[in-house]
């Protein structure tokens, strides 16, 4: 019996052989979103469970204080250290790794700066684990991945966690951009879009989805019309329960209107508004998520580099980098501890958004928190702080497991996601004791 994904990607090969038949360039209909996006209809009305369908890969550069005391790792009963004590409200929900190395391709240790896409597992991999899954699970969404950072360019240069066919794929820095990219201007005042008081609901990504039918039907023969009628039947059963739902005043999975970039203009070149840009483009991750723009995102905390100066925090005269390699350990933890904090809002985020099905965004996303190396400070490789969060009852949070490689967390998601046979193997296979 075939899966749903199998059917999918069935569906789509019928579909384009037969709009291709008939005359319409495959490229036009590669183009645009209806080969991948009106199978977000198909997918959803055939779903019958959650399960794990979305991974976010989260980068946060250098390492944390970890060497001599280990001030990121929990101990005992799951008790937070300095550098992880802003999760406290999620842990529950976390897996945090120990004796963790970030290792190249054949469990080599590799910590250190440059070559970020270690981070992703791709030290000695064509390309890194974010893209894989993409290739694996992308055609099921308009969006095959994303690439959302904050501050992930400067003076680390033009390297990235995110690396495919070799190439290294840079970060859309901008929360307007990436805003706008998805959801189209939401025409407020300056351009910036995103004001509380827009909205985008599935709706309108169902109206996108006709309307490029309906004009890909007329330029169709009349044989070739009628092999379409599946895809309208399942984009217009997926309007019609959309519209129950609004008939009966159930708030939508899917609406920007808790986006809010108000009095926010981005500008490359002030490093100081690190959080307000961080938290614009987890909200916006939140979003692509509920309205099933894709199921692969990639957000960078900021460049090997760290260049980001935080104006709230004690030590707000310097920036992260010499926060790690001032001499001042105090300086490091506060630093490492509000990068946490801004994971925490990412999870808290997911926790309390709910998906089409009415259940919590996060039961259904794995979040992994990656780094470049252990101990920032040192550069090391070991002790890394690798964390996972989210997956509902198909994961066993709450708890600290070993992993050998930070590489083989990648290949428990890939496990999780059915996709195993898809994606290459970056480490030494699922982790044992991470799935339920």
């Amino acid at each position: 019996m075939k899966s749903n994904r199998q059917k999918n990607i069935l569906d789509r090969r019928t579909f384009i052989k037969n709009t291709t038949a008939a005359g319409v360039s495959a490229a036009i209909v590669n183009g645009s979103s209806i080969a991948a996006g009106m199978m977000v209809a198909r997918s959803a009305t055939a779903a019958s469970s959650q399960g794990v369908r979305r991974v976010i890969c989260l980068y946060v550069p250098d390492g944390a204080p970890v060497k001599g005391i280990n001030r990121w790792l929990p101990t005992g009963n799951l008790n937070l250290a300095p550098t992880s004590l802003p999760l406290e409200g999620v842990k529950k929900d976390c897996i945090f790794f120990k004796q963790t190395l970030i290792s190249d391709k054949n469990g080599t240790g590799c910590g250190g700066h440059a070559n970020t896409d270690k981070a992703f597992g791709g030290i000695g991999q064509r390309s890194t684990f974010d893209v894989e899954l993409a290739n694996a699970i992308g055609d099921a969404s308009p969006f095959p991945s994303l690439q959302l950072g904050v501050q992930s360019r400067g003076k680390g240069g033009l390297t990235s966690p995110t690396k495919k066919n070799g190439n290294t794929i840079l970060y859309e820095n901008n929360p307007i951009a990436a805003f706008n990219r998805l959801f189209g201007s939401s025409g407020s005042a300056g351009g910036n879009g995103g004001s509380s008081n827009t909205q985008l609901s599935k709706q309108r990504i169902v109206d996108i989805h006709k309307a490029e039918l309906d004009a890909l039907k007329r330029s169709l023969g009349s044989a070739e019309r009628s092999k379409l009628a599946e895809h309208l039947n399942s984009v217009k059963k997926l309007e019609d329960r959309l519209k129950a739902s609004m008939d009966n005043d159930s708030p939508s999975a899917c609406s920007t209107a808790g986006w809010n970039s108000s009095n926010f203009t981005y500008s490359a070149t002030n490093k100081s508004r690190f959080t307000r840009e961080a938290q614009l483009q987890m909200d916006t991750t939140v979003l692509a998520l509920q309205c099933n723009l894709t199921n692969v995102i990639s957000i960078s905390l900021g460049n090997h580099q760290a260049e980001q100066v935080i104006p709230t925090l004690k030590h707000n005269n310097i920036d992260y980098h010499k926060c790690i390699h001032g001499g001042n350990i105090n300086a490091f933890i506060e630093m490492r501890a509000y990068l946490s904090e801004q994971v925490a809002y990412l999870i808290k985020s997911l926790k309390e958004a709910k998906d089409e099905f009415g259940e919590s965004l996060l039961d259904s996303t794995l979040v992994i928190q990656s780094s470049d190396m252990g101990d920032g400070n040192v550069h090391s490789s070991i002790d890394a702080p690798i964390m996972l969060a989210g997956g509902g009852s198909s994961v066993r949070s709450g708890r600290v497991i070993n992993a050998a490689r930070h590489t083989s967390v990648f290949d428990t998601a890939a496990h999780l996601l059915g996709v195993s046979d898809k994606v290459t193997q970056y480490g030494q296979g699922p982790i044992t004791g991470v799935i339920a």
